[in-house]
């Protein structure tokens, strides 16, 4: 999935960071469940599907890694990338969004960690004995902060707030409900749903209708917000992102279905390029 190659290459390169190597590269492929089943028992012999599958091309003797084996390492060399391939990753992005729902975090976060643990495989690490898995896991808590993405309470707070505001949506024509909360500056909270109108061209988003409410509480700087919809995850629309940019210089953006998993970008990543009150004020100096 192309909204995901970014972050992942960026954990691949942070892992070999970490270790103390030099930048390798490796092939990520987002796979069924079903094709997840059966690479495990084609190449394992597990009969299961499961989150994520590393194939090394590089192998380590026993307790070493990466940075213990530069000869090996360098054998691994592809003319391709101009650097080492170190192997082969398969995710299921089924296991992916349903770990994501059930630990409360964004599928961002979790395809990262997935991609953190297996870009560690590749580099030698393991965790089948104690010593070997505390090793790995203390590996991964220092990749992982320093990609700065961790889990945030406050987005799976704000995407609650969201799915109970899309219960009092306004819909008789298309029978979409949609919901979110606004998170500002000073911690406040506020929400909206969206507002339909026979006419169409009145109908309010669930986003405008929530700006609305905490700008006329006298609100004008924004950090978060959360939009839930019903039926599917309720990506903003075009007005609406240029509406969130007028209160916010890159606020972040949580989005998913009632009863599922949320993502988490950026403002700036949904409104690249974006237009907003700072260009008027050049023009004005």
């Amino acid at each position: 999935m192309e909204r995901f190659d970014k972050w992942i290459r960026r954990a691949l390169a942070v892992c070999c960071e970490v270790e103390g190597v030099k930048p390798c590269a490796a092939e990520f492929a987002f796979v069924s469940d079903e094709r997840m089943h059966e690479l495990n028992l084609e190449t394992r012999g597990v009969d299961r599907t499961t989150d994520v599958l590393s194939y090394p091309a590089v192998s380590y003797p026993k307790g070493k890694t990466a940075k213990d084996c530069p000869k090996r390492l360098s054998r691994a060399y592809d003319p391709e990338y101009g650097m080492p391939n170190l192997g082969d990753v398969f995710f299921s992005m089924d296991r992916a969004c349903s770990q994501a729902q059930e630990y409360g975090h964004s599928i961002t976060r979790e395809v990262v960690f997935l991609a953190v643990h297996a870009s560690l495989h590749l580099l030698g690490y393991d965790h089948m004995e104690e010593d070997e898995r505390t090793q790995m896991r203390a590996m991964e808590e220092k990749v992982m902060e320093k990609l700065g993405i961790g889990r945030d309470p406050m987005d799976e707070h704000l995407f609650l707030r969201a799915c109970e505001a899309l219960d009092n949506a306004y819909v008789p024509y298309s029978d979409y409900r949609v919901g979110a909360c606004i998170l500002d500056a000073e911690g406040r909270e506020f929400t909206g749903c969206n507002i339909e109108n026979a006419s169409y061209g009145a109908t309010i988003c669930a986003e405008r209708t929530a700006v609305a409410c905490a700008v006329s509480q006298g609100s004008r700087k924004f950090k978060a917000i959360a939009i839930a919809g019903e039926k599917g995850a309720a990506w903003p629309c075009g007005i609406c992102r240029q509406v969130l940019n007028e209160f916010s210089d890159n606020m972040r953006v949580i989005v998913g279905q009632k009863g599922g998993a949320f993502d988490v970008v950026l403002l700036s990543e949904l409104l690249p390029h974006s237009f907003g009150p700072e260009e008027l004020q050049e023009e004005k100096a």
